[in-house]
Parts: structure tokens; sequence; C-alpha cells
């Protein structure tokens, strides 16, 4: 979870999330993954970030250009591989299955 602008945002990732990830870039994610052993490309790694960014305060979905400026910041804040690691690490979660 993060905290911006006093909003607690999380990722929230499901199948339909990373099937339209998937018809927008058209890539397969998991082979994504397997070929880069978990380091995500930076255009994967954003467009993950803004199809899953949710606002927990609000609890609503953050989308857009928004989500893209709130990725640019935490980039900035947390660095490619900390923001990398917990984009790889939200998707092993709400989709252990994947994983197996």
């Amino acid at each position: 979870m993060f905290e911006v602008d006093g909003d607690t945002l999380d990722l929230r990732f499901n199948m339909q999330k990373i099937k339209t990830l998937e018809v927008m870039h058209k890539i397969s994610l998991m082979s994504e993954l397997s070929n880069s052993r978990g380091m995500l490309s930076f255009y994967l790694m954003e467009g993950l970030f803004t199809v899953g960014l949710f606002n927990a305060t609000q609890e609503k979905t953050v989308a857009g250009k928004k989500a893209q400026e709130i990725f640019n910041k935490l980039l900035d804040e947390e660095g490619y591989n900390n923001l990398n690691a917990i984009i790889v690490g939200k998707l092993q979660e709400d989709l252990g299955f994947l994983f197996r």
C-alpha cells in the first residue's frame, strides 16, 4: 500500500485486468514474466500499475492520467527495483494460481 495526497492506494489485480492489459499491449503477461525472470519492462510495469491502482480510502479505481502521475511519482520515490517487486508481489498475492 502507498499513501499519496492523504489517500491510501493499493494495487488490485484480477483476471479481467490482466486480459485487458494483454490486449492493450499485445503480450502474454506470464510469458513476459518468465522471459524476464520477473523484471518487468518499463511499459509493462506502468501498464500493470495503471490497470491495478485502487484508492482504498475512496473505494474506487484510479484511472488514466492520474494513475500515470502516481506511477511516475512512486517510481521516483521507490526506484525501479522496489516498485517492480511490489507489483510482481501483488500479482502473486492476487493471482497466485498463475504462479504454481
